[in-house]
């Protein structure tokens, strides 16, 4: 399978089902550890782990998901360059929040709609102190 992005390390899972619009979308893992849409920031429980790269479209189908480095993401508000970032619950990105897990640092500005680059710092691993 081949990623769209090799900018950092990419890991592959299974899809949890069809993935296919949802290319770039912030992605956590269901209690089978298949790769799923995240749609909870402020979830303690739901890990950000990471941005699709490809588009799988049936449950199982592999999942290329980049862990870490610098990834293209779909925004879904207006962020400013090093801005916290996070997901909203279409898995777009958003700006953080006090309590929410974030998925990285936006490094363009990104306005609703559109896809920037994001430095996925540590998915899931920093929560914004409130």
């Amino acid at each position: 399978m081949t990623g769209t992005n090799q900018d950092g390390p990419e890991i592959t899972l299974p899809a949890s089902g069809n993935l296919s619009s949802y290319q770039f979308h912030v992605m956590t893992l269901d209690t089978d550890g298949k790769v799923k849409l995240a749609d909870d920031a402020d979830d303690p429980s739901e890990a950000l782990i990471g941005i699709l790269q490809n588009k799988p479209n049936a449950e199982d189908e592999e999942a290329l998901v980049l862990i870490y480095g610098i990834a293209k993401a779909m925004g879904g508000a207006s962020l400013d360059e090093g801005t916290w970032v996070t997901c909203g619950s279409d898995g777009h990105l958003v700006a953080a929040v006090a309590d929410d897990n974030t998925i990285g640092i936006a490094i363009d500005a990104v306005v609703s709609g559109s896809i920037g680059r994001i430095l996925i710092s540590r998915g899931g691993g920093h929560v914004v102190p409130a």
